[in-house]
């Protein structure tokens, strides 16, 4: 066999064909998009108050509007049905090119360069258009610096006072909003899913720190069809981008829905970092007319707990046995809901979406979401500062030690 012969009879083929890519307009076209639209994030990143001003106080609101006009008529997700008839329409061209290759009408070299770079200017043409819909948003001011929140960790008595201003929070308007419970699902929402929506539309200029413009003829909020899809991906709610909807899995139970809408909510008026998304939806739920979107926004506050590290075990456990029965029963039902779908898809779901979060710049990847306890922590120390110190000074330390910090 003549090895020698072979070798170059593949090098002049592999040399033929990055030829015949570099020569594609397709392959090209991809490359300009894509080098374009991660300038356009390097740029936007260098200027993150510019960013703030114009586009996501000023451009990107009006963006919105225009997204939403096409879903105002239909109560399913436009999204979730676009997302359904591109997944149909690419195992239909799949179809229909491996027909032409069982026919021998194309060869399988020219069938995989097209696809190939068919795949590739799609995937470019969809990062540009997310990126002016709504990737700019992760360029933006940090909320905590925007909102002037005091950025250091609490001592001993402004974490006992956190603590207590959450779990009774939690507590009281379980209690004010007398909702019926179900033995497996905890506690039932005593209002409709339209109801919900109204009162979160409602709760978001209540919210005088936000300071948002005006919102009207957004898409309103809309559970998915697939929820047993987003359950199984570990996923309680997703923003769709290119239609302005904000969608949420209704599987999951009540006491967390009104808090998951307000999140999504929040990603629609152009909170793009999962953590400040998280923070805007407990700040817009605590301002609510009713207990009950009340009591959900302070159950999602929780997660502040996991910051009082001044707090010992023994003070937390203490603080803890004074839950109530029915929000412990909620998180506990919250617990078992989730944990059935622990496995590879879940995990999966994470690692793509950690990708996705470090793409668009925020570095600590999903563990972004846990980082909105900092948040909750800022705004307290905020209200106490405003109305007096609690009895023991605070000690201040320096946050980006504590939080994230600007990449």
């Amino acid at each position: 066999m003549n090895f020698r012969g072979a070798t170059t009879h593949v090098r002049d083929a592999t040399g033929r064909a990055a030829s015949a890519l570099f020569r594609s307009r397709r392959f090209v076209a991809a490359l300009a998009l894509l080098a374009a639209t991660f300038g356009l994030q390097l740029l936007a990143s260098l200027a993150p108050r510019f960013v703030e001003r114009f586009y996501s106080r000023l451009v990107f609101p009006e963006i919105t509007r225009a997204l939403s006009l096409p879903s105002l008529p239909f109560d399913f997700s436009l999204g979730e049905a676009l997302l359904a008839a591109l997944a149909v329409s690419a195992v239909a061209w799949l179809a229909w090119q491996a027909r032409g290759l069982y026919r021998r009408q194309r060869r399988w070299q020219e069938f995989l360069f097209a696809l190939f770079t068919s795949a590739l200017l799609l995937a470019a043409s969809t990062a540009a258009l997310f990126m002016l819909v709504f990737g700019l948003n992760y360029q933006r001011e940090y909320l905590s610096e925007s909102l002037r929140l005091v950025r250091r960790e609490p001592d001993a008595a402004e974490a006992e006072a956190i603590a207590r201003e959450l779990l009774d929070g939690v507590n009281r308007n379980y209690e004010e909003a007398r909702a019926a419970v179900r033995p497996d699902s905890g506690s039932v929402m005593p209002f409709s899913r339209e109801e919900l929506y109204r009162l979160l539309e409602d709760a978001f200029p209540r919210e005088p720190l936000l300071n948002l413009p005006e919102t009207a003829g957004l898409a309103r909020p809309k559970p998915v069809y697939f929820d047993g899809t987003l359950s199984r991906l570990g996923i309680s709610g997703v923003y769709s981008p290119f239609t302005a909807e904000p969608n949420y899995n209704d599987a999951q139970p009540d006491s967390i829905i009104p808090f998951t809408v307000a999140h999504e909510m929040a990603h629609q008026r152009g909170y793009a970092r999962e953590a400040e998304a998280s923070f805007v939806a407990f700040l817009v739920c605590k301002a609510s007319a009713h207990p009950y979107v009340r009591y959900s926004g302070y159950v999602g506050g929780l997660v502040a707990l996991s910051a009082l590290q001044r707090l010992t075990p023994q003070r937390r456990a203490e603080l803890f046995r004074g839950l109530g029965d029915g929000p412990r029963a909620d998180l506990q039902a919250r617990s078992r809901f989730w944990s059935r779908y622990v496995g590879r898809a879940s995990a999966l779901a994470q690692s793509l979406n950690h990708a996705y979060l470090k793409a668009n710049g925020v570095r600590s990847g999903v563990r972004n979401y846990n980082e909105a306890a900092w948040l909750v922590v800022g705004y307290y120390l905020k209200r106490f500062a405003e109305a007096g110190p609690p009895p023991v000074a605070a000690r201040e330390k320096n946050w980006h030690t504590l939080t994230f910090a600007r990449p």
